[in-house]
């Protein structure tokens, strides 16, 4: 009987999935009792997705030497997250004419956090090109800008950029709109879907050849939104060199 097994290619990674579904699963496999999710439980679900859709997005057009930029507003005091996007907007068409100056073409995601004390920041990755380019641009406060270290696997970041949008809309007691922002020119990622026969799957890392784990993916669970039981993990392409792979091995 079959499953789903369900393998995204993006950039350095390779996500893995195996699951069934309600149209696909091995029959006599016990479902778990899944209910009706809560509206607290249903907002995790969508924000666990949103994630998933958003690292890929990252992985698949960003690598080490791009920069995860933190924008803070000093010189300006935005009251919302309106009035944020519209000075971020400014800067974004700025910016691109100035990257597009350089013969390079700006590729960009960014989410908003305003915080419940006060705090207003835009919290960006952006492709590679020269800091102080960036800083002309901004013009609204301090700008702090770190370059892309985790071999092409970008899951951390894409998490805490759902947390930004989730606190701003706890702030502003409503929905936002866009969880993020992101530049038409952005590729999305390769997804291949196939059902496989077999009356159950292996909870078992298959390594490729030049690939390590990523042991922090690893799951093996129930579904919340179907009941019956998923393994997921990702693969990330070595490119570490000797003496980091000795270090992190």
């Amino acid at each position: 009987m079959p499953y789903i097994e369900e393998v995204c290619i993006a950039g350095q990674t390779v996500e893995v999935t195996k699951y069934y579904s309600f149209r696909v699963h091995t029959k006599g496999e016990k479902r778990q009792a899944s209910g009706d999710a809560t509206s607290e439980a249903q907002k995790k679900i969508n924000q666990r997705r949103a994630g998933i859709k958003l690292r890929r997005l990252m992985n698949n057009n960003f690598r080490d030497g791009d920069y995860l930029i933190r924008l803070d507003f000093h010189e300006v005091h935005p009251n919302t997250s309106e009035e944020m996007q519209t000075l971020t907007s400014n800067f974004i068409r700025r910016l691109k004419r100035e990257y597009q100056k350089t013969g390079i073409d700006l590729k960009y995601i960014y989410v908003k956090e305003l915080g419940s004390r006060g705090g207003r920041h835009i919290h960006l990755l952006v492709n590679q090109n020269s800091p102080d380019l960036i800083r002309r641009c901004w013009g609204y406060g301090g700008i702090h800008i770190d370059p892309l270290i985790s071999n092409g696997q970008y899951r951390k970041i894409a998490e805490y950029f759902i947390k930004y949008a989730s606190k701003t809309e706890e702030t502003e007691g409503k929905l936002i709109g866009k969880r993020w922002y992101a530049s038409r020119n952005l590729i999305p990622p390769k997804v291949r879907k196939k059902v496989i026969t077999s009356n159950t799957f292996r909870n078992k890392v298959k390594l490729l050849k030049g690939y390590y784990l990523d042991t922090d993916t690893e799951r093996y669970g129930i579904s919340e939104t179907t009941g019956y039981e998923f393994f997921s993990y990702t693969l990330i392409k070595d490119t570490r060199g000797p003496t980091r792979r000795k270090r992190d091995g």
